[in-house]
């Protein structure tokens, strides 16, 4: 019995040895296992967070290209208004300038004239108007 038991007892020890070092290194390689799954966690939290980053910068630049779009719209517009703006401060100027010879002329058609046919008010007005002309009032 001793011959065939003490066989077996060492082959037990042997493999439980054997089983433990399995053990050890399974205890060891699952450790590695939850480090690894923690550092890829944190990974995929930093890969979510980056996508919506992502997402959102998206947003951001469509939104700058719509706006972009609109305000070359809006200028292409507004060049045109330039040009008119320009005319009417031009015409404003000159109407400032004829001012002088315009009142003279107004006032002397309210305080003369009045009573006057048109035919006579007429006659004064292109009289008083070579005389405006004549003196270099501006009209």
């Amino acid at each position: 019995v001793a011959k065939i038991v003490a066989p077996k007892k060492l082959a037990l020890a042997a493999a439980e040895a054997q089983v433990a070092s399995a053990e050890a290194i399974l205890v060891e390689k699952r450790a590695h296992l939850r480090t690894v799954q923690e550092k890829l966690a944190v990974l995929q939290r930093n890969l979510d967070a980056n996508l919506a980053k992502k997402d959102e910068l998206s947003k951001q630049v469509a939104d700058c290209k719509t706006k972009l779009t609109r305000a070359e719209t809006l200028i292409g517009g507004l060049g045109g208004e330039k040009t008119r703006w320009m005319q009417a401060a031009k015409d404003l100027t000159h109407q400032y300038d004829n001012l002088i010879g315009d009142i003279l002329l107004s006032s002397g058609i309210i305080a003369y004239l009045g009573a006057f046919t048109a035919v006579f008010r007429q006659d004064m007005i292109n009289e008083w108007n070579k005389l405006i002309e004549e003196r270099n009032l501006p009209r």
